[in-house]
């Protein structure tokens, strides 16, 4: 018998080819995945075929760099394998279900950077928290659609490979397509990296010219070493310091600062003497900017409260430091300006010794109560608060009036009703009670059997019209619970001994008028200027407006002086109603890198430190962030630079030993 011949490998392409053709594939996928991007989002702006791949090679290269990256590495393993052809089955095998797996991964980005404004990193990681509460959120953007590309694009991966092998024809190809494919794709990433130092680092969104498992496995990389606090190099005046000492280490000024626009405002004096301590109700819109309120001028959302502030004070230029809750409720309570971090105070340092607004009534025999339609699992606020000066602390569970309406929590209509039976249930002692409501935060769900109205028309430009219509809506009904507990307050005979405060947490964004969405991705006034209100009948005959600049940090002492009561010597704010309080706010973005920003007056500076670059704004002629005057304005730019970098230091200093 004649032997066997030896088997016959001339019927499969080589390992080698195999693998070259597989990374192709994937640099193919990935191209296609950022040209659907542009496409959705209007990037493609009929500047012809030549502007329109110039701009997908833009935001792509980095892809292209990181296919080239992963083949070289999976080339280097079949080097090492030598002449085992089934260990280079075994390598390409593996390759190209990992490729999947970043197919899958890339298609998951690209859909959620929309709503995080940049690819998944360690930061954001951090960020998003509580998974179980974010699951409604997450939910509205999985429609059918969206399910279907991401099953669908590895699944396409996998038969482009498979086709590429049976175009093999049982031979492996000649180097000259392997030749002309690396051309091609080394003359896309030299112009993609042109373009986009050129021009796409410019553009509002981008950071969708990275590449999405890289950026996540360098963030991982980069936390595993020691934090790294916000410094600038800008040298700037010791006194420059003195915005962010704590009350009990001021000195007073020598004269005090101009309040533009208006002079220093004061609390009327009290039309008769209070028989009791002043009772406080502390009330915090959830998202809530203030160009979606009624005060912003344009949107009916909030009408009721617009009539209550017939007898209160409307301060028109209120800031929140970060468009993070967590953050803003240290700032609201503790009044102290948040860590220039990406993380939330209350999960790093719950249990931080710092006075609470809570604690100071607590302590002078007062009722006091935290009330949310929300849940406390989220960021830490159920270790947090307890120890702050709360006789007692209710989120959703002890609020069901009904079924949660989203993973975010039940209506804002029960918080309604525990403020209301809060308030009833001992007249005879004075009371603090912070509510802080839900339904405004995404996915904006409405009460059931609740009719929505139109609310957007065409009073402006909506990219996002359905959600912004939603996000109204809703408002509009949390402000009608809201009017419940007014009505409660003067129903009892308390209106002429109450203060309530209602201010909003952060800002939220529709994409108008600047190309953003949700929350905590600028600094632009959508994102972080919020409604405030102090409501106080006895001392407000008539509506005020306040033309003066606030911040969040600076509402515990305005409220401890309306109240009588001393401010605490670790407070960092200022009383609104104190002449010497600086006229500025400060404010900033933390992701996967950082922005600051402080208004002066009527100008906004915003300083990008990844980019280097700024922006400065005259919001009393701009007041839509439209035209940056930064290159006309370099002294300025400069001072205001310098309050930047004292804030940083001071920062530094304050959390060395928070």
């Amino acid at each position: 018998m004649a032997p066997a011949d030896p088997p016959d490998n001339s019927t499969r392409p080589s390992a080698a080819d195999s693998l070259f053709w597989a990374a192709f594939c994937l640099a193919g996928v990935l191209i296609v995945l950022k040209a659907g991007y542009l496409g959705v989002h209007g990037a493609f702006r009929g500047t012809g075929i030549l502007g329109d791949l110039r701009s997908l090679a833009a935001i792509s290269h980095a892809d292209l760099l990181f296919v080239t990256a992963f083949w070289i590495c999976g080339r280097t393993l079949l080097a090492v394998s030598g002449d085992r052809p089934w260990i280079g089955r075994w390598i390409v095998i593996i390759w190209t279900a990992c490729a999947a797996a970043v197919c899958l991964y890339a298609v998951a980005s690209v859909i959620a950077f929309g709503a995080l404004g940049g690819f998944l990193t360690y930061a954001l990681v951090h960020q998003v928290g509580n998974v179980r509460m974010l699951s409604s959120s997450v939910t509205a953007y999985l429609t059918t659609p969206v399910l279907l590309t991401l099953g669908g694009v590895p699944l396409a991966y996998i038969v482009l490979v498979l086709a590429t092998r049976v175009r093999a024809g049982g031979r492996n190809r000649g180097w000259l397509p392997s030749a002309v494919s690396c051309a091609v794709i080394a003359l896309w990433i030299a112009v993609g990296h042109h373009a986009y130092a050129t021009d796409w680092i410019t553009h509002y969104d981008w950071r969708i010219a990275d590449n999405a498992p890289w950026v996540l496995a360098v963030s991982w990389w980069q936390a595993a070493n020691t934090e790294r606090p916000v410094h600038l190099t800008d040298a700037f005046p010791a006194g420059d310091l003195t915005d962010f000492e704590p009350i009990g280490q001021r000195k007073p000024r020598v004269a005090a600062p101009a309040v533009p626009r208006g002079r220093p405002l004061r609390p009327a004096t009290a039309r008769g003497a209070a028989a009791r301590p002043l009772n406080v109700v502390l009330l915090v819109l959830e998202s809530v900017a203030e160009r979606w309120t009624s005060f912003g001028g344009i949107y009916d959302t909030t009408p009721n409260l617009v009539k209550e502030a017939a007898h209160g004070l409307v301060v028109d230029h209120f800031y929140a430091h970060v468009g993070r809750s967590s953050n803003s409720l240290v700032a609201l309570l503790l009044s102290v300006y948040p860590k220039l971090n990406f993380r939330d105070f209350t999960e790093e340092y719950p249990r931080v010794e710092r006075t609470s607004l809570a604690t100071l009534f607590h302590e002078r025999g007062y009722r006091t109560a935290f009330m949310t339609p929300s849940d406390m699992g989220w960021a830490g606020w159920g270790a947090f608060l307890p120890a702050r000066g709360f006789d007692e602390v209710r989120d959703q569970h002890a609020l069901a009036c009904s079924a949660p309406i989203s993973s975010w929590g039940v209506e804002d209509r029960c918080l309604a009703d525990g403020l209301i039976d809060f308030i009833q249930r001992d007249p005879a002692r004075p009371f603090f009670v912070m509510g802080w409501t839900q339904q405004t935060h995404h996915p904006y769900e409405p009460s059931p059997d609740t009719p929505a109205i139109d609310l957007v028309g065409d009073r402006e430009p909506s990219p996002d019209a359905y959600d912004l219509n939603r996000y109204l809506n809703v408002l509009r009904e949390t402000d009608r619970q809201l009017a419940r507990v007014f009505d409660e307050l003067r129903q009892n005979g308390l209106a002429d001994n109450t203060i309530v405060a209602v201010v909003g947490d952060h800002g939220q964004a529709f994409g108008y008028p600047h190309d953003s969405y949700l929350q905590g991705r600028t600094v632009y006034e959508e994102d972080v200027q919020v409604p405030l209100l102090i409501w106080y009948p006895r001392r407000f005959a008539s509506m005020q407006r306040a033309p003066m600049i606030g911040s969040q940090i600076d509402l515990a002492p305005t409220i401890a002086e309306l109240a009588g009561i001393p401010p605490a010597p670790d407070w960092q704010g200022r009383s609104l109603f104190d002449s010497e309080r600086a006229p500025r706010a400060y404010f900033y973005v933390a992701q996967d890198e950082f922005k600051l920003a402080v208004r002066e007056g009527g100008w906004k500076y915003i300083l990008d430190l990844r980019r280097g670059t700024d922006e400065l704004y005259d919001l009393d002629h701009d007041p839509k962030e439209q035209h940056n005057v930064a290159a006309d304005q370099q002294a300025r730019c400069a001072r205001l630079r310098q309050r930047l970098a004292a804030w940083a230091e001071a920062n530094r200093r304050q959390y060395d030993r928070p």
